[in-house]
């Protein structure tokens, strides 16, 4: 299904409670390297793309601080797909 799905907050709580930054990546192409009708890979190329990282809030941060590194990394990730999300 096209579209970038919602992103879970375990691993953003991880790096915040850690102060290790989040670098977050475009991946291009998976869709028709791995198509949903099969289980195999098809020839193809796949383009990854690195972000700027992203630093946590100072620890410990407030309770929303996972969160709103997670919505930050999704909306850059969002912004880096353009249209082709």
């Amino acid at each position: 299904m096209p579209g970038l799905l919602r992103f879970h907050t375990g691993a953003f709580a991880a790096a915040q409670r850690a102060g290790m930054p989040v670098v977050p990546l475009v991946i291009r192409g998976t869709r028709r390297c791995l198509p949903p009708e099969t289980f195999l890979a098809q020839p193809g190329r796949i383009e990854v793309q690195m972000l700027e990282p992203m630093q946590p809030a100072p620890h410990p941060g407030p309770p929303e601080a996972a969160a709103a590194l997670r919505d930050a990394a999704r909306a850059a990730i969002l912004a880096a797909l353009g249209n082709e999300s």
